[in-house]
């Protein structure tokens, strides 16, 4: 019943193709600096369409065919925290969730303030029944949001709200609608 319930969350606040399709085009996908697609000078025009294809398979369910993507991506560009993130969601979508934590890891180490790798990594602790390693991830984002007070990013008060609606039904807490 748990892992349907955070399956349920996980899908219920997925990016839709609309948002990844936007965020393809350069903007910041999730925290920090970088952009989606790996940069047309430095590593070609192949792995921008290899990235771009593997976030239509992602947008269209087929989890395999993105994973195979990305990695293809991380052979040539290891320290892509995009890449590596979305490469942990396609792992997730297929229901690894032990590798999918490997590279959500990954995500945050080249780049800190990547929101929507913490709340992931927190999602899969959950999937893991890790609740104690999935409520660190949230330690970090609370921080990061109580840095930047009212001027948080959408996608950080995003992420903090999902990651922490899930923890709470996880926990069997009633689910504040009033929270960000």
């Amino acid at each position: 019943m748990k892992f349907f319930l955070v399956l349920l969350l996980m899908l219920s606040f997925a990016f839709s193709a609309e948002t990844v399709l936007a965020q393809s085009g350069g903007v910041d996908g999730g925290g920090g600096g970088g952009k989606m697609v790996p940069d047309q000078d430095n590593d070609g025009p192949e792995l921008t369409t290899i990235f771009k294809e593997g976030v239509e398979f992602l947008t269209e369910g087929e989890c395999k065919r993105a994973e195979k993507k990305f990695k293809r991506i991380l052979k040539k560009v290891p320290r892509s925290s995009q890449a590596n993130y979305l490469r942990g969601v396609a792992l997730q979508c297929q229901d690894k969730h032990q590798q999918a934590v490997r590279y959500f890891k990954r995500a945050k180490r080249d780049d800190s303030s990547y929101f929507r790798a913490y709340a992931e990594l927190g999602m899969s602790y959950l999937i893991l029944d890790r609740p104690d390693l999935a409520r660190e991830q949230l330690g970090n984002l609370d921080m990061m949001a109580a840095t930047c007070g009212d001027r948080c990013p959408s996608l950080l008060l995003k992420s903090v709200s999902k990651l922490r609606t899930a923890l709470d039904r996880i926990e069997g807490k009633t689910v504040d609608s009033d929270r960000s």
